[in-house]
């Protein structure tokens, strides 16, 4: 009996003893989670020290530092300033004995300046009236060849007289020029072989073949305004039914044209003298470079009046002219130097040495001048090696 009353009681006891416990034990774990839950959201509530204060990282930027290089302005750039080398010529009147060098002056100038103009002012035609035909045609063919990015109607272009009847050659070199032709206080209108040539027009996109009064120029970034002025004398020949306006009214109208699309480096292409060059410096503001003829005479150094640039290069192809300028950022001549290269001297270009080949072949047949040599070659029917043997 004792024996089946002990396990009974046992049992009812250890059962009753393991509730007990197992209450008492949830009853702390539940506490002790509590406890830990307060705990941790005191933590995350609690101001966080900045974790890196203490600590001397030489890598790290100064946070005020760091601002105020963000926020900083950057520096004024400086405009560069623009450099442009004026090759120029005035009063050749057909002497070609020196084309092949003056072509290797031509390289040689170019080849040294990135930025390069090759301009006449004028009077390329020989005032031997009876070879017009002849070297209007020849001077066309010459020019193109060795570049010309433009030329002035000189007063022996106009030339009539002694079996030149009309301007039928003139209008020949015009038709054949591969460059502009200028003519701002020129009026045509009168004349039936000039006036289909005519635009009368100020142009950013010359046309081949035609006469402008002037034009925009396109050298590296920049933009020039280029005109031509020319006027004439009745102490030779006469023009004909060509019509010349005052030179100085001209070249206002050109240099106002000019300035108002925004351009600030404006030059003039003149057939009127260095003297009257002179007096159209004083005149009409707004010129920078003013690459004259008529005159016959040499500018060493250039003639400077006020702002403006006066240069001629003499006659007979003596000289290459050539012209350095630097313009600032508002158009105007900060610096300039001025060179006159003898032709003669220069070495014979490779392209053109055909030339002088072919005229000491034809001294044999008694042709002793260049123009000589150059009419027997237009009129022999032969144009087209003639130009050939120059390309």
């Amino acid at each position: 009996m004792r024996f089946r009353i002990y396990p009974f009681l046992y049992s009812r006891l250890c059962k009753r003893s393991f509730i007990e416990t197992d209450v008492t034990t949830m009853q702390k774990i539940v506490t002790f989670l509590a406890v830990i839950m307060v705990a941790f959201t005191a933590f995350l509530m609690w101001p966080q020290k900045d974790q890196s204060e203490g600590f001397e990282d030489e890598e790290a930027p100064d946070r005020k530092e760091t601002a105020s290089t963000d926020t900083k302005p950057d520096e004024p750039v400086e405009p560069e300033p623009f450099e442009l080398a004026l090759i120029h010529t005035n009063d050749t009147h057909t002497v070609m004995d020196n084309i092949s060098r003056r072509a290797s002056l031509i390289e040689e100038i170019r080849g040294a300046n990135p930025h390069h103009l090759l301009l006449s002012a004028g009077d390329v035609t020989s005032w031997e009236i009876g070879r017009k035909a002849q070297d209007s045609l020849a001077n066309a063919v010459f020019m193109n060849h060795l570049g010309y990015d433009g030329m002035v109607l000189g007063n022996h272009e106009f030339d009539l007289g002694e079996g030149v009847v009309d301007h039928g050659p003139l209008s020949t070199y015009i038709k054949h020029a591969s460059y502009p032709i200028l003519g701002a206080n020129v009026d045509f209108s009168q004349d039936q072989f000039l006036e289909p040539y005519a635009d009368y027009s100020y142009t950013d996109e010359p046309v081949d073949g035609r006469i402008n009064k002037g034009y925009v120029q396109t050298v590296g970034d920049e933009q020039i305004g280029i005109f031509g002025i020319t006027h004439y004398k009745e102490v030779v020949t006469v023009p004909g039914d060509v019509s010349f306006a005052d030179y100085t009214e001209a070249a206002k109208q050109a240099v106002a044209h000019f300035e108002s699309i925004g351009i600030d480096k404006i030059v003039a292409l003149t057939h009127i003298g260095v003297g009257h060059d002179r007096t159209l410096a004083k005149e009409v503001p707004g010129i920078d470079v003013i690459i004259g003829g008529h005159s016959h005479v040499t500018t060493a150094p250039p003639n400077q009046i006020g702002d403006t640039l006066v240069v001629q290069t003499g006659e007979y192809d003596t000289y290459l002219g050539e012209l350095n300028v630097v313009f600032d950022e508002a158009g105007k001549i900060v610096n300039h130097s001025g060179k006159l290269h003898p032709t003669k001297n220069a070495q014979i270009h490779p392209h053109t040495a055909r030339v002088q080949e072919l005229f000491d072949e034809a001294t044999a047949f008694g042709i002793v001048s260049y123009e000589d040599f150059i009419g027997h070659i237009i009129e022999s029917g032969e144009l087209d090696t003639y130009e050939a043997f120059i390309e």
